[in-house]
């Protein structure tokens, strides 16, 4: 074999060559004939092109990999039989292309695509499995075949179509995913030296995880490790372990373990035992609900723990200045969100931000509801762990009206709850119940009492005004919750503390974990609202207001906020109030901030983001704080994150914070370095996941409830389209986090960014994953040399339109005019088999050797003896 390459440019083929190539474009003649003497005067040098000549098309029978489209959305990529037409069908007006094939739809196929089969009585009395075609059944519906995009477009009128919600997908499509193991972890840690002692502190949250068919286990632990000159604890906590499971026909989750109830009747509570639910997701978008994103602002590197029923469910460290946390994933679906800001300066603020469904409205017809028998269970150990059982339902009624109520027994404590929700139009939407409640608390007392709450929301489009929610709850002086009953002693702490600051001087503890059973909640007032200002700014306010029996206290809490953007420049203005009445005064902080992009101000475009940023804190001891740093981007896909910052206060003196984020296709690391007058600090994290399956261990960044597993065999390196900073590992496999479940899932491969070697046959694939699983997304890929190869036999060029085989992988290529053939995906040695007829001498095959130079090129040429 001989060889040579080619830097940039390919071999000249001819225009009909190039046709051929191109796998025949299709045309309208109702008839093909090929003939030889056109393309050579010896028709030895011309394949045996018979199977290009099909009556009615151009195209070969047989069974095609597509994406199918109903009415111009996406269905799914799946494998289709296509049987040639005859030519009194092609004529017809239910296949529109010019292929000479029909997509080969059965019954249930139709079924599954939303078709009204029973209507029509030629799909009704169809046969399991016959070969149909919609436009000839169903008038003015048709199909067509674009052949080299592999796309089959089905279009059915609405009339022939079932009523189906916006977004519907049908069950039949939903994926279970694979048999797998997986463990996702989240670790950070300081190490500080102080004025007032050194200290250090680590936290490590573990997810692990087993998927085997439908049923999903998993297990969430935090392990934390705190060190200072007053104390030195080690501790592991199990949030929650649990199995879990959907059961499809009733649209609902089966979940035996530890878990947490719902907060739409009564207030959540944390459990062990098991729950069947209503699994809202199921539901298309339109029948959805929302998660709440969480803001406020830090002084220094402040540490912001999130805590949900006592559990710390979120925690990190963030940098001077405003910070919004919206990647938030609740272990539970319910119950208010208890957020704590510890500043290096010792100081800690504590606010709540309400985390509750909407207004309990349900559409006409829709029954949600959950069961639940088990232990109450509880972080603290000021909690006993009595049986109980409780059940919810929602029931939509015509008129926009919802009834809804529930029930929980319990040894010391029986309640109900009774209620209704009604769609007022353009006066929003309103929910009143009644909760009756009979309980005995630690001391031995006997209470009765009722609490009356009241939900409203309202979105007006034309203003830009939202109440997420507006909520008020009146308790008598003898309501207590369930959560209460549980409770050891009528007063105490639920948690003990021994944290220090970054300077070593102990934490005060959060006012928030103190209770006191012998002064009920009495009133309860709860604001949500986001308001637009043009397409360039909002506002935002968040607050709550809570009295007692029996005490003046209240405790008050408000979260505030302005942004505005004009052109490139960004500016914010918040304020945040928190106050309880034992305490000697309020918490106020107010923060202003200042975002310039430099990018624009380069003289050349790097492709990554550089912001100037300034911000200004008032804090309730009268401290000012200003801030100025650069922040931005770097790396070729800009997955490394970085910023400086200097601060100063007159108060506090010079103050400083360099950080660093980069994220990597086999997980996250994070660094930094902060210092003030009275302390020096070191931050450290990484996170990220992995997950055992049949191809072996694969890693990636952090995991979500549902991924996707991304099988690219054999292709190192390869990019994911809009996912930073990951790519396929060295045996062609990565993750794609954060899937959305009972959804389609566009999967794709970044292309553009492929080496010389590296070719992938369909860069884009469709999933639909349930709940937790883990769908495999399959893509073939040919890693290997580009050559064009001149091929012989017998001393002549092979015959034009011989067909040349890969005994490699397969793959199938084509040989134009003189011998020449292009292929991809060749390994430096191999076997080619070329075929140019039916007969055992037109057939034979090539043994070849590359050199490891081409390896460095785009394109080789080498020539080759075909035996």
């Amino acid at each position: 074999m001989r060889y040579r390459y080619a830097h940039s440019s390919f071999f000249k083929l001819s225009p009909v060559a190039l046709a051929v190539m191109s796998f025949w474009a299709p045309v309208a003649q109702a008839n093909l004939e090929f003939d030889p003497s056109m393309l050579s005067s010896d028709n030895g040098q011309v394949a045996d092109l018979s199977r290009f000549e099909q009556g009615g098309g151009t195209q070969l029978p047989g069974d095609y990999l597509v994406t199918v489209y109903l009415n111009g959305a996406f269905i799914e990529s799946r494998h289709l039989r296509f049987q040639a037409r005859d030519t009194a069908a092609a004529a017809g007006e239910d296949v529109r292309d010019g292929t000479g094939l029909m997509a080969c739809l059965t019954r249930q196929d139709l079924r599954d695509l939303g078709v009204n089969t029973d209507a029509y009585p030629g799909l009704r009395d169809a046969a399991d499995g016959q070969c149909l075609s919609p436009g000839q059944h169903v008038r003015g519906a048709f199909t067509a075949f674009d052949f080299l995009n592999q796309r089959l477009d089905i279009s059915i009128p609405q009339v022939a179509l079932q009523n189906k919600a916006r977004g519907w997908i049908p069950p039949k499509r939903w994926d279970n995913g694979i048999n797998a193991a997986l463990l996702n972890y989240q670790f950070s840690g300081n190490q500080n030296k102080g004025q007032y002692g050194n200290s250090s502190s680590q936290f490590l949250n573990l997810t692990s995880g087993l998927n085997f068919g439908p049923w999903r286990l998993r297990d969430n632990s935090t392990w934390t490790d705190t060190q200072s000159r007053y104390s030195h604890s080690r501790r592991w906590q199990h949030l929650n372990t649990y199995a879990q499971r959907a059961i499809i026909p009733w649209r609902s989750e089966l979940t035996a373990g530890d878990s947490t109830t719902g907060s739409e009747v009564f207030d959540a509570i944390s459990f062990r035992g098991v729950q069947l639910a209503t699994d809202d997701s199921m539901y298309p978008d339109s029948q959805r609900g929302f998660a709440p994103d969480i803001r406020g602002t830090a002084m220094s590197n402040a540490q912001v723990t999130v805590r949900q029923n006592g559990n710390v469910i979120y925690q990190t460290v963030v940098a001077p200045g405003e910070f919004d946390i919206n990647d938030l994933y609740p272990v539970t679906s319910g119950g208010d969100l208890e957020v704590t800001v510890t500043e290096n300066g010792g100081s800690v603020r504590t606010f709540t931000v309400p985390y509750s469904s909407v207004p309990v409205l349900q559409r006409q017809g829709h029954v949600r509801y959950a069961l639940t028998a088990g232990h109450y269970r509880s972080s603290s150990d000021q909690y006993d762990q009595p049986a109980f059982a409780q059940g919810t339902l929602q029931w939509g009624l015509p008129h926009g009206i919802t009834v809804y109520g529930g029930t929980q027994v319990a040894d010391h404590y029986q309640s109900a709850a009774l209620g209704s929700g009604v769609n007022m139009g353009g006066w929003g939407a309103l929910s009143v119940d009644l909760t009756q409640a009979n309980s005995v608390l630690a001391d031995g007392s006997r209470h009765e009492g009722q609490s009356v709450r009241f939900l409203y929301g309202r979105s007006l489009i034309s203003t830009g005004t939202t109440v997420q929610l507006a909520g008020y709850r009146y308790s008598t002086e003898g309501f207590h919750t369930l959560q209460e009953t549980a409770t050891k002693r009528m007063t105490g702490w639920l948690n003990d503390s021994d944290e220090v600051d970054a300077a070593g001087r102990p934490v005060a503890r959060r006012w928030t974990s103190y209770y006191n059973l012998y002064n009920s909640r009495r009133e309860r007032i709860e604001l949500n609202i986001s308001q637009s200002l043009g397409e360039s700014s909002s506002l935002y306010a968040t607050g709550t207001h809570q009295t007692y029996w029996h005490s003046d206290a209240t405790t008050e809490s408000l979260q505030a906020g302005f942004s505005n953007t004009y052109h490139q420049l960004s500016w914010t203005l918040s304020y945040g109030y928190s106050r309880i009445s034992d305490h000697p005064k309020a918490d106020r902080t107010y923060f202003a901030s200042l975002s310039v992009p430099l990018v624009a101000l380069l003289s050349h475009d790097s492709g990554h983001n550089i912001w100037a940023n300034h911000s200004v804190r008032r804090d309730a001891d009268g401290t000012m704080t200003q801030q100025a740093g650069l922040s931005g981007t770097a790396l070729s896909e800009n997955n490394l994150n970085w910023g400086i910052s200097q601060g100063y206060s007159r108060q506090d003196g010079e103050s400083g914070d360099l950080s660093l984020a980069l994220q990597g296709t086999y997980g996250n690391l994070s660094a930094g370095y902060g210092y003030a007058a009275d302390y020096r600090q070191v931050r450290y994290g990484m996170s990220g996941g992995m997950i055992a399956h049949r191809g072996g261990l694969t890693f990636g960044q952090p995991l979500g409830e549902t991924n996707v597993l991304i099988a690219v065999p054999g292709a190192a390196g390869v990019p994911l389209e809009n996912g930073t900073g990951i790519h396929t590992d060295w045996r062609g496999y990565t993750v794609m986090p954060y899937a959305s479940m009972y959804r389609d899932n566009r999967v794709a491969l970044d292309v553009s960014r492929l080496d010389d070697h590296t070719d992938v046959d369909n860069a884009v694939a469709h999933v639909v994953p349930t709940r937790g699983a883990i769908v495999r997304a399959n893509f073939a890929a040919h890693s290997g040399v580009r050559v064009m190869m001149t091929l012989r036999h017998n001393g002549r060029p092979l015959p034009f339109g011989s067909t040349v085989v890969s005994g490699t992988d397969g793959h199938e290529s084509l040989v134009a005019d003189g011998g020449v053939v292009y292929l991809s995906g060749l390994p430096l040695t191999g076997t080619l088999k070329a075929q140019w007829g039916r007969g055992a001498e037109q057939q034979c095959s090539v043994r070849y050797r590359l050199p490891a130079e081409v390896l460095h090129q785009a394109l080789a040429q080498a020539e080759g003896e075909c035996l």
